[in-house]
């Protein structure tokens, strides 16, 4: 049905076209604006951890909506009560088989280069913009050696982090605390990281994957194929020298059955002439 629609919806607008130009291409004009702002309208995630809870929520064009923790009211509705399935008939077993699917057969050479393009196309993706990253972190432990030695990881790991994430991402808003707590018994970590990107910026990072893994498959397919061909082609080259191997074995049998008859034939005319 879906696909009839669409159907529907394009034969409607290439009539529009044919015999309504103005209209036609002022629909056409409304439908590429809206995919244009559709694709840069700014998507993400706000995802926080704060004093042992974990809250997370989507975002879409500055507006937010809660996944985690569920709303109270969604918990409150009784339960929908669920029809009885319908007891679906036995398939024949011809259908019931598996279906025999193909393995794809890569060689190590056709895996790198489709590892690079992805990450090419991965490449393209983009810069994420973090609109806010918070990370408070207070080291605390029974041991006072091993707090201050993990404490000083953690502030050597930050402090190489930290440039790397300022090249790869669009960073407007960060607060990044670190302290030692000798008086605490746990480690006490508090995150919060809230982070969009544009649609065009997926769509074309998906592109750039699907066509670049799209030319190592079709290079994979015609090996295989010429593969294919080769080794029948062997086949019929061993099957033919089989055939004259054999024919060469029945002519030499043949002669030297020949042979044998006429040796024969001339002791006996040998044995007649000495009894006479």
């Amino acid at each position: 049905m879906i696909i009839l629609g669409v159907v529907a919806v394009l034969a409607a607008f290439i009539l529009l076209c044919v015999f309504l130009p103005a209209v036609g291409l002022t629909l056409l004009g409304i439908i590429v604006l809206l995919i244009v702002l559709v694709l840069n309208v700014p998507v993400g995630a706000d995802a926080a951890y704060i004093g042992g809870e974990f809250t997370l929520a989507a975002r879409a064009n500055g507006f937010s909506f809660q996944i985690l923790p569920k709303k109270p009211g969604s918990e409150d509705k009784p339960p929908k009560e669920k029809k009885p399935k319908k007891e679906k008939k036995p398939k024949p077993e011809s259908e019931s088989e598996p279906k025999s699917r193909k393995k794809l057969n890569f060689t190590k050479e056709e895996l790198f280069e489709l590892a690079k393009r992805v990450l090419k196309g991965v490449g393209k993706f983009g810069k994420v913009t973090v609109n806010k990253f918070m990370l408070h972190y207070a080291a605390a432990g029974d041991d006072p050696y091993d707090t201050v030695v993990t404490y000083n990881y953690v502030n050597a790991a930050l402090s190489t982090l930290i440039p790397i994430c300022e090249e790869k991402f669009i960073v407007k808003d960060s607060d990044i605390r670190t302290d030692i707590d000798f008086t605490a018994d746990k480690t006490k970590v508090d995150v919060e990281l809230c982070a969009t990107i544009r649609l065009a910026q997926v769509m074309h990072m998906l592109f750039a994957i699907a066509f670049g893994a799209l030319g190592v498959l079709i290079q994979n397919k015609r090996r295989l194929r010429r593969e294919k061909k080769q080794g029948i082609a062997s086949d019929g080259i061993e099957v033919d020298v089989a055939l004259e191997k054999d024919t060469d074995e029945a002519e030499t049998s043949q002669i030297n059955k020949d042979n044998n008859t006429e040796q024969n034939t001339q002791a006996e005319e040998r044995t007649d002439s000495n009894g006479q």
